[in-house]
């Protein structure tokens, strides 16, 4: 899905870059959850509409994350079917426990 056009700008922006950057100097570039080389800067309290233009959230180093891809995908549940076997090792629904 394609970021609005505000979101898409802002992380464009000189002043998330510098913030970005902060971030990832300051927790050594590993993922804060696994200790992985971490990659996306993650906003813990969500951007929107209303509070990407309010510093205190967008830009706050207190809510900003390091985290490697995978735990980041875990944080927004993309990618999140769990795999699993029964003892003969066939496939289970994890929508439908055996």
């Amino acid at each position: 899905m394609k970021k609005p056009k505000v979101l898409h700008n802002f992380y464009k922006s000189p002043a998330w870059l510098a913030a970005r950057e902060l971030k990832i100097v300051s927790v050594n570039s590993l993922c804060e959850r696994c200790g992985q080389i971490g990659i996306e800067v993650h906003h813990k309290e969500r951007l929107s509409f209303d509070n990407v233009y309010d510093s205190s959230v967008s830009l706050n180093q207190d809510n900003l994350e390091l985290l490697c891809r995978d735990c980041h995908n875990k944080e927004h549940k993309r990618f999140s079917k769990e795999v699993r076997f029964d003892k003969d090792g066939n496939l289970l629904n994890p929508e439908k426990p055996k």
